[in-house]
């Protein structure tokens, strides 16, 4: 799920970028706590007091994607630098713009919200008050289905 820290990185890359598109990866071999769906409906309510921001889905490499879309910039937060040394090598036309994670939300990652959540405890202050209602809602719907995150 959108955490605090994703919202901390697209806020801060609308601010250096006319456009900016959040693009959500559907991954087949990842087993995700929302639909790809649901993940866009959240992100587009998380962004929609951001007027330059849109959030789309995709399959495939983000290169490809960025490539479709025009893009002559990926924004990245700062984790991996190998994602930049491949996406770099598959499209060397596309400059990918690191924005390092906030010292405040380092320690943050959905892994970490999707456990709190699975335990009981306070999301509260990892993400927005949408985010937290569909993550309580996913996770008591697991648990009625006898499944768990």
């Amino acid at each position: 799920p959108v955490t605090r820290g994703h919202l901390d990185i697209i806020k801060r890359a609308a601010k250096i970028n006319d456009q900016l598109i959040v693009a959500v990866l559907i991954n087949s071999a990842k087993n995700p706590l929302f639909t790809v769906e649901e993940r866009v409906a959240l992100l587009r309510e998380c962004c929609k007091d951001i007027p330059n921001v849109t959030v789309e889905s995709f399959d495939g490499l983000t290169v490809d994607f960025a490539k479709k879309r025009h893009a002559s910039v990926m924004v990245r937060g700062l984790r991996a630098v190998t994602d930049f040394q491949t996406n770099h090598a598959l499209m060397p036309g596309i400059e990918t713009m690191f924005l390092a994670t906030s010292i405040k939300w380092s320690y943050l990652s959905s892994t970490i919200v999707k456990e709190a959540a699975r335990y009981g405890s306070n999301i509260s202050k990892f993400v927005t008050p949408n985010v937290e209602n569909a993550i309580h809602a996913k996770v008591e719907q697991l648990r009625a289905e006898g499944k768990t995150l």
